[in-house]
């Protein structure tokens, strides 16, 4: 990884930058729902038995599914197997922390990020080995400019689960507002190589080749 795990952000931090605008990941608005179940609301229709009974479960879906994510090569074809690495994401293997984050990315969606705080620290808290939880805890962090906690939690989600590819973008937002593109690139790079059709990732790795070549002249 391109950070050392002392590195601090604390110096940069206080330029106040604004992050780039984070490409949503594929259907990651989640809306409250409490009369469904948050173990399988936001699973894919389509017959796909997509629910995690165990972590073995969990290692051998997705698995398969970041195998075919790599290997595929249309666009929206791409963008459907993503949903089902999502649908495989949002489940921790606890209905109560299932809950709880479902309810942070959904105050976090309408804004009410104090809210969103509250329900991702009580997953980190209950379940500290869950790599989602960390993903939404660190992009939430860096929404509101806590760079030292953005990078701390969104490199302790790549730690649990290196194919995270919203969790790379969250990283590479961050090093390309700290004004270290070359960081940047090796990252989006990582994100590209999981998910080589996503057409934000695309952009960004092209963008920062090209700004590379333009420098070398």
């Amino acid at each position: 990884m391109v950070l050392g795990a002392g590195y601090s952000f604390a110096q940069e931090a206080e330029q106040e930058p604004d992050l780039p605008p984070l490409a949503p990941a594929p259907k990651e608005q989640i809306q409250e729902k409490p009369e469904t179940n948050p173990e399988t609301s936001d699973a894919p229709k389509g017959g796909k038995d997509l629910t995690v009974r165990s972590e073995q479960d969990r290692a051998a879906m997705l698995a398969d599914l970041f195998a075919s994510l790599k290997a595929e090569t249309d666009e929206e074809e791409a963008a459907l197997i993503a949903e089902e690495v999502w649908a495989v994401f949002l489940q921790s293997g606890s209905a109560s922390v299932d809950f709880l984050l479902h309810r942070g990315i959904a105050a976090q969606n309408r804004g009410d990020n104090k809210l969103a705080r509250r329900m991702y620290d009580h997953v980190l808290r209950l379940q500290p080995g869950y790599a989602e939880g960390w993903s939404r805890s660190g992009r939430l962090a860096a929404d509101e400019k806590d760079l030292n906690r953005a990078v701390a939690d969104t490199m302790q989600a790549l730690i649990l689960e290196p194919r995270h590819f919203y969790a790379l973008w969250t990283l590479g937002n961050i090093l390309e507002t700290l004004e270290r593109p070359d960081d940047a690139f090796e990252v989006y790079e990582q994100a590209n190589k999981v998910y080589p059709q996503h057409k934000q990732i695309k952009e960004r790795v092209e963008r920062l080749k090209e700004s590379a070549k333009g420098k070398a002249l």
